[in-house]
């Protein structure tokens, strides 16, 4: 690792440690011994990592998968946890899933189960030179205890099913539960080569072939979105009945993209699709890309939420009623869908669409939105809301409305509430909960990034205000000094919600807010921890002298810091979260500075279990420093970095790391910084523009070097 090589170099090159350097090349017992140690420990605080996915409540049940590392193998294992609500004492052991399930799906009542399998077809079934992969989709009924249906999503209609539920995937069930809707990856146009010979027998076939187009971009060579969208390139919406198996494009969308029978290139890329609540539309998300005219190329989309989109809706009624028919006899009678509508024609980027359940003949369409756009990765979002007619299936004319505004500077909106020392930031999230409205449609719950926090916040549909809503589920309300992450996952049958916590030094708690949370959000809400779950071994190393190294909540702490820079035009609190070890004494600790990357994103108090380990086990001090230019501080502050980059960003950090050391807690000799992505950016800058402060840098892919990264 990175970090530790600088770990070794600051206590090897500082004058003041009083510890001589190695001087013999050959590792010596206690050396080994140290390793192993130092081996375990990092196990143990990575082993007690939990990371919550896929949470929904059903029939009394809060269904949740945690992700685990598995270091030997260098991959991640998943586990479900089925806990009961009303005694989670009594849940039972958790289930690995096995890698091939991509997703799992409850419907709206709960009573069926869509799984999403990919497997892999041995080439002596195929009859192919290699082995072939496939989707499938499992349809479980009876409460998820009856496997009813295999449907096979043939490769002749579509590619591999999107399962990017954090962008551009989305599964969603029809209100009947008789359909599902799903983006999956358009099919290249077929090619060969200028030399292959054309078969008599396959005239059709050669007709549709584009000869020499198989390197060809757009054609053979499809334009992706770039870092971990690498396979993404070309996205459409499908419709499946559940009891037929038959499939079908849904062909009413932008530029028609569920067609590439000659190119790739352009289009709209289609994702995050979910059904109204009548059943007769689905609405979705369209990315532009290079058919709307603003993004001629596909850029990186990974850490790029600025990309333009809009929320559309597609009727379907025709297109379902043709999945009804099992036979083909009389699918060319059938009568087309109306067109696509935009919903949000005015407004630059919009995305993330959420419905609530009607009430009075009308549903709540909510999204986010930002009218102008940013050129910055990221931004302030803004929760816009429309009325959904449930007799035409349609948005109602005039009945867009603003609920929360972005925010320009902290304390624009809200009643001043502070959290962590600023006020409201505006909001900072990348998509709403699949189930963000209460049961009584009055409120939306989301998470939100609020200064070095996140916090569960409740937004009122009618007047737009914005209270975080305040419970502890580490001792009740009474740890005054405690700044803990929360996330809202989901609502409960009756309710409630769950939620999960995370402190630097407490790993992520599964919870639950009693039905009447709303209600009492202006004081101290009462919360049950469903689950606090024990640490899962991530590698087959494990000495058998070595004890457990973590406890949960002790070993070291943490505290936000803000202070109020002199420099730069948009006066924010530069923010940072200082990690120091428990048992430090009167020595004076090295201090590793971690700026984050991005630029525009930020470092939470969650539990990080290498930063832990670096802590509590190496005995250094910690800084993740939130420089102007990171989200959750408001909008102005977030794009004063443009322009600025290597220069009010670098005066951010040293102001944070002074005002560390001037805690007294830190050796001003022993001071060094360590960054990926802009973080690297940042210790090039910071190592070469303040040399006295900063003794030593360790970069992760740096971004230092711009004519080498141009392609």
């Amino acid at each position: 690792m990175l970090a530790l090589l600088l770990l070794s170099i600051i206590i090897s090159s500082s004058a003041t440690s009083g510890r001589s350097a190695i001087k013999s090349t050959s590792m010596t017992m206690n050396q080994q011994h140290q390793h192993q140690r130092d081996a375990a420990a990092y196990q143990d605080f990575v082993s007690s990592a939990v990371d919550f996915s896929g949470c929904y409540v059903r029939n009394g049940f809060v269904t949740a998968t945690r992700s685990v590392r598995d270091i030997d193998t260098n991959s991640r294992r998943s586990f479900v946890y089925n806990i009961p609500l009303i005694s989670p004492s009594l849940a039972a052991p958790p289930m690995e899933l096995s890698a091939k399930i991509k997703a799992r799906i409850p419907s709206p009542s709960g009573n069926k189960l869509a799984v999403l399998v990919e497997e892999s077809i041995p080439s002596d079934i195929e009859g192919k030179g290699q082995d072939t992969k496939r989707h499938v989709m499992e349809i479980w009924t009876n409460k998820g205890h009856q496997l009813a249906k295999r449907i096979v999503l043939p490769s002749t209609i579509h590619g591999p099913v999107c399962t990017d539920f954090a962008w551009f995937g989305g599964i969603s069930w029809s209100p009947d539960e008789t359909a599902l809707v799903y983006s999956a990856e358009v099919n290249k146009p077929k090619t060969a080569s200028y030399f292959a010979a054309s078969s008599k027998e396959n005239d059709k076939e050669d007709d549709e072939t584009i000869v020499g187009g198989q390197y060809t971009l757009g054609v053979g060579k499809k334009e992706d979105w770039g870092e971990k969208y690498g396979t993404t390139a070309l996205l459409a919406l499908f419709c499946l009945n559940v009891s037929t198996g038959k499939i079908g494009a849904v062909e009413n969308v932008p530029a028609c993209t569920n067609t590439a029978s000659q190119t790739t290139d352009g289009n709209h890329v289609l994702g995050q699709p979910i059904f109204s609540p009548c059943g007769q539309a689905v609405v979705y998300t369209g990315w532009d890309a290079g058919g709307g005219g603003e993004m001629p190329r596909r850029l990186g989309a990974i850490y790029c939420y600025h990309r333009p989109c809009q929320i559309y809706s597609s009727p379907v009624s025709q297109l379902l009623k043709t999945l009804e028919i099992d036979t083909t006899e009389d699918e060319d009678e059938t009568v087309a869908d109306d067109n696509f509508v935009c919903i949000t024609p005015n407004d630059r980027l919009s995305r993330s669409p959420r419905f609530s359940s009607p009430s009075d003949g009308v549903a709540k369409l909510a999204y986010l939105s930002h009218t102008k756009g940013f050129d910055t990765h990221n931004g302030c979002m803004a929760l816009h809301t429309s009325d959904w007619c449930m007799s035409k299936g349609s948005v109602v004319d005039g009945s867009k409305k603003v609920v929360v505004d972005v925010v320009t500077l902290p304390g624009e909106r809200g009643d001043g509430e502070l959290i962590s020392g600023l006020k409201f930031p505006g909001l900072f999230f990348n998509q709403l909960s699949d189930k963000c409205f209460s049961p009584d449609g009055k409120f939306i719950l989301t998470s939100s990034q609020w200064g070095s926090v996140v916090r569960v916040v409740s937004i009122s549909l009618d007047d737009g205000s914005v209270k975080p809503l305040s419970f502890d589920m580490r001792d009740g309300n009474n740890r005054n000094d405690a700044e803990p992450s929360q996330q809202f996952l989901c609502f409960t049958d009756d309710g409630g919600a769950i939620v999960t916590q995370s402190e630097c030094n407490y790993p992520t708690m599964l919870g639950s807010l009693p039905s009447s949370f709303l209600t009492d959000a202006k004081g101290g809400i009462s919360s049950q921890v469903l689950a606090e779950l024990p640490s899962a071994a991530t590698s087959s190393f494990s000495p058998s002298s070595a004890g457990p190294c973590f406890k949960a909540g002790s070993g070291f702490s943490y505290k936000i810091m803000n202070i109020l820079p002199e420099h730069g035009d948009v006066k924010v609190d530069v923010s940072s979260i200082l990690l120091l070890p428990d048992d430090a004494g009167n020595e004076k600790l090295p201090l590793i500075v971690i700026p984050h990357g991005g630029p525009h994103s930020a470092t939470p108090t969650s539990f990080v279990p290498s930063y832990g380990y670096l802590c509590q086990h190496g005995k250094y001090a910690v800084l993740h420093v939130n420089f102007r230019g990171s989200t959750g501080f408001g909008q102005a502050a977030l794009e004063s970095l443009a322009g600025n980059a290597g220069t009010q960003d670098v005066l951010d950090v040293v102001a944070a790391t002074r005002a560390a050391i001037d805690t007294g807690a830190i050796d001003p000799e022993r001071v060094g910084i360590c960054g990926g992505s802009h973080g690297g950016f940042l210790a090039a800058h910071l190592s070469g523009q303040h040399p006295d402060l900063f003794k030593v840098a360790s970069m992760r892919n740096p971004c230092i070097n711009i004519a080498s990264m141009v392609t």
